[in-house]
């Protein structure tokens, strides 16, 4: 079996340089020839899309990998992906692939916290596991991530600590599969209510804003949405949000911007019918809010997707109406 590695930076392709501080520089080759135990598991080629460090990966760039794993499917020669990149921003570049790819070839991302230059870095292992998991029959047609012998759904995961190895968690509803020795056990199959997109990668957007709701915000924070393409705002509990923004709510909404809600909590989605005072639920509705069941970041991956493909009424409920 013929699984191939699409490096595009980030720690595990980082090393240290005249200052001590890493930067990426390894190529896929270098990662893949640093785990000899890969032989053992499928015949694995690599490809090189880019070498940048996460934080500098772009919504552009994600509409071009997403493109570039499409041509990977189509070569019958290529029976497995897997992507390396940064874990910064990996859930988000994850989840694009997952709304925008429709190929049969499984796709599975991972990364590292430790640069090859620290004590026992993580990477090696998480590529291994990734190319196992790639060559699982149960990985068809998914967009996964691996990490920490963890296998987990594209659309549920995300980063949950800035540091410690075992920082990617699915926190609802738990990984789909871990990885034992040599194997892959599967437990789970995962529901999406995501719909197959057509998407125009040349409409591809980043002026979608991002807001996160805190105690007494000041509505001037939410101002600059009044000209963006969308306002994503991650309310409190299930959907509440201080009285003294709605008027800037209301601002945005007349000039015509979507707003798409979702909670802060890492948990849970947002309510529909449990309170009624100003700033509650009934307030999102009463704006004509979107409602998603993703965290904040991804919210905005699926609203960029959304508008790209213009179906956003289809990708998110609007409950109000």
């Amino acid at each position: 079996m013929t699984v191939t590695v699409v490096s595009t930076g980030g720690t595990i392709a980082s090393t240290p340089d005249t200052g001590g501080d890493a930067s990426p520089e390894l190529t896929g080759e270098d990662l893949v020839s640093a785990v000899p135990e890969l032989d053992g598991v499928a015949d694995v080629d690599t490809r090189e899309f880019s070498n940048v460090p996460s934080p500098h990966f772009t919504i552009e760039q994600m509409g071009d990998l997403a493109r570039f794993l499409a041509e990977l499917d189509a070569d019958e020669d290529v029976e497995g992906i897997v992507v390396t990149q940064g874990t910064d921003v990996l859930e988000e570049s994850a989840y694009f692939v997952d709304l925008c790819y429709r190929g049969e070839t499984p796709v599975v991302f991972t990364g590292a916290m430790r640069n090859p230059s620290l004590p026992s870095p993580d990477g090696p292992a998480n590529l291994l596991a990734s190319v196992r998991a790639a060559t699982s029959e149960r990985a068809s047609g998914r967009v996964l991530v691996a990490f920490n012998d963890r296998i987990h759904a594209a659309r549920e995961v995300t980063k949950t600590n800035s540091m410690n190895l075992d920082t990617f968690r699915s926190p609802e509803f738990g990984p789909l599969a871990v990885v034992d020795e040599s194997r892959v056990t599967w437990r789970r199959t995962p529901e999406s209510p995501d719909p197959d997109l057509d998407v125009a990668y040349d409409d591809l957007t980043n002026d979608v804003h991002a807001a996160f709701v805190t105690a007494d915000m000041p509505p001037a924070q939410l101002a600059p949405a009044r000209e963006s393409d969308a306002l994503c705002l991650a309310a409190t509990g299930a959907g509440h949000i201080p009285p003294t923004i709605i008027p800037e709510l209301e601002s945005i909404a007349e000039n015509g911007v979507p707003i798409v809600a979702t909670t802060r909590c890492p948990e849970g989605r947002l309510a529909r019918d449990t309170y009624g005072f100003r700033g509650s639920e009934q307030t999102l509705q009463d704006l004509g809010c979107h409602y998603s069941d993703l965290n904040l970041q991804k919210t905005r991956i699926r609203t960029i997707v959304g508008l790209a493909a213009e179906r956003l009424e289809e990708v998110f409920e609007r409950p109000g109406e």
